[in-house]
């Protein structure tokens, strides 16, 4: 990357130039200011976001008086040199109020998804389904098992499905929480993406002993699989967003969920990339535990066995398919 030296900086007749603040972790747009010569000096020299403020005609260091300072990782200027962008780590919502970006409305018909939602149609018309043993209980006797394009890899999803299937996700579930979590394995790319997007870490569940002892050991049983998952990186007390890959019977996020209430841990909401609603897991979920299940993709077979393909989104909120 081009360095150059902070006076390389053009400012406006006012000696302002915008500042746009982003998110260290996953470049989140976080707010716009100004900054004038001695605001980006001091910037420079602290590590810490300044700025100057047209309303109040005065230097201000933000966060100086909720608590919520920006530490500065790196200034960015475009080609022009007459804006420049702060790649922070924020402590606390950079908006007055409360929210974590001061861009948290949009702007109503402005969403486009139509391509990205044919996209996953797609995928899921030309997914593989394989017959699998029903092992859950004596219900059943197979298991169709979609092979997931989107988190097993195959085909390889583009960047734009992943990312908006994380950013939907990002979007309907709650920014206060500790730490994301999810259960081993084919969940951990989606989740990744929006432990990023929150900026909070990843706890992954296990399916194996790492060597050291777990804070606890669940069984489970879903509808082709059973076993045992050990738990790490997760307390009592702690503030969770459960996320997976897929729910179908339900039997992973129940096993999960019952753990976690037990231990004292607040699961404050669960979301997967697509439900297979055709076994009833979601239903399950909410019966019990009175907790929706957001998901972007809903799967079901049609009287003919055919697969079909929904989506919760209208003008770009989660509509619940119950």
């Amino acid at each position: 990357m081009i360095k150059l030296e902070s006076d390389k900086i053009r400012y406006d007749k006012r000696g302002l130039v915008p500042v746009i603040v982003q998110d260290y972790n996953n470049y989140k747009v976080l707010m716009q200011a100004y900054a004038n010569k001695e605001a980006i000096d001091l910037t420079m020299k602290t590590g810490l976001a300044h700025f100057w403020s047209r309303s109040r005609k005065k230097l201000w260091l933000k966060g100086e008086t909720s608590g919520n300072v920006q530490k500065v990782r790196k200034v960015l200027i475009d080609c022009d040199e007459d804006s420049i962008i702060y790649l922070v780590e924020s402590k606390g919502p950079a908006c007055h109020t409360g929210n974590r970006s001061c861009f948290y409305r949009m702007v109503s018909g402005s969403e486009r998804y139509d391509e990205i939602i044919q996209e996953i149609r797609d995928y899921y018309t030309k997914a593989p389904i394989i017959t699998k043993k029903w092992v859950r209980d004596g219900t059943r006797n197979e298991y169709r098992y979609i092979l997931n394009p989107i988190t097993e890899n195959y085909p390889p999803p583009s960047p734009q499905v992943m990312a908006w299937i994380a950013n939907m996700i990002d979007e309907v579930t709650p920014v206060d929480i500790d730490k994301v979590v999810v259960p081993e394995s084919f969940g951990i790319p989606i989740a990744t993406l929006v432990a990023e997007r929150k900026g909070r870490p990843l706890a992954i569940v296990r399916k194996r002993d790492l060597g050291k002892d777990p804070e606890g050991k669940v069984k489970y049983a879903s509808g082709y699989e059973a076993g045992s998952y050990y738990i790490y990186g997760v307390n009592p007390g702690d503030r969770i967003i459960l996320v997976d890959d897929a729910i179908s019977t339900g039997g992973t996020i129940d096993s999960l969920i019952d753990y976690f209430m037990k231990q004292n841990v607040d699961v404050a909401a669960v979301a997967c990339s697509m439900s297979k609603d055709m076994y009833g897991g979601r239903k399950l979920i909410f019966d019990k535990y009175g907790i929706v299940v957001k998901s972007p993709v809903v799967l079901n077979f049609d009287n003919e066995g055919k697969l079909t393909v929904q989506f919760e989104i209208k003008n770009g909120d989660f509509q619940w398919l119950k």
